[in-house]
């Protein structure tokens, strides 16, 4: 082999095809991936501690009508009773988004070769399992209804904030270029 030959050899081993050098990516600290799992294990206790009774409708009620009342005026009962449907759900939602992210991140640090899809799933399973048992939790509640349609809330949470920071990161990186191109 030419001397010319092995340096292209060489050139290329570091190259990937699309022809980017290929950035050297330390591995994460086992602290920064302890701390990542530690955001996942602490926020999962918030979105805990809003699921007990503390939290129910009938106690966070007066909170809520004062804010209604403040932002829209005087409204009737039944309108109010959706804005408080509505309010909380979109609080499930949230909550249950920012779960999946913190899960995502974790997840894709903790792996030596991460994949954004195998983030993906286990970050779902993360929410899954916690709306599951939140909602199991609370259908033993005398106050609060456990309820599967929560769970599919909580997991449409999960989901839109996974694509959106996916579909974020994708357009970070900016265009491919297109291989074969003149």
């Amino acid at each position: 082999m030419t001397q010319s030959m092995a340096r292209n050899d060489a050139s290329t081993e570091n190259e990937p095809a699309r022809g980017r050098p290929r950035a050297a990516v330390a591995a994460p600290s086992p602290r920064r991936i302890g701390l990542a799992w530690l955001w996942v294990l602490l926020w999962a206790t918030v979105i805990w501690q809003l699921g007990t009774d503390t939290f129910s409708l009938g106690r966070t009620s007066p909170i809520m009508q004062r804010v209604i009342a403040w932002l829209f005026g005087d409204v009737d009962l039944p309108t109010r009773h959706q804005l408080y449907t509505l309010i909380r759900k979109s609080a499930h939602f949230t909550e249950y988004a920012i779960l999946a992210l913190l899960a995502f991140r974790a997840a894709l640090l903790s792996a030596s070769r991460a994949r954004v899809a195998t983030a993906c799933w286990v970050a779902l399973f993360f929410v899954g399992t916690v709306a599951a048992a939140d909602e199991f939790r609370q259908a033993f509640s005398a106050v609060r209804t456990g309820s599967p349609y929560d769970v599919v809330i909580d997991l449409a949470g999960g989901i839109v904030g996974l694509i959106g920071v996916v579909v974020v990161t994708r357009r970070m990186r900016g265009p491919k270029p297109m291989i074969g191109a003149a």
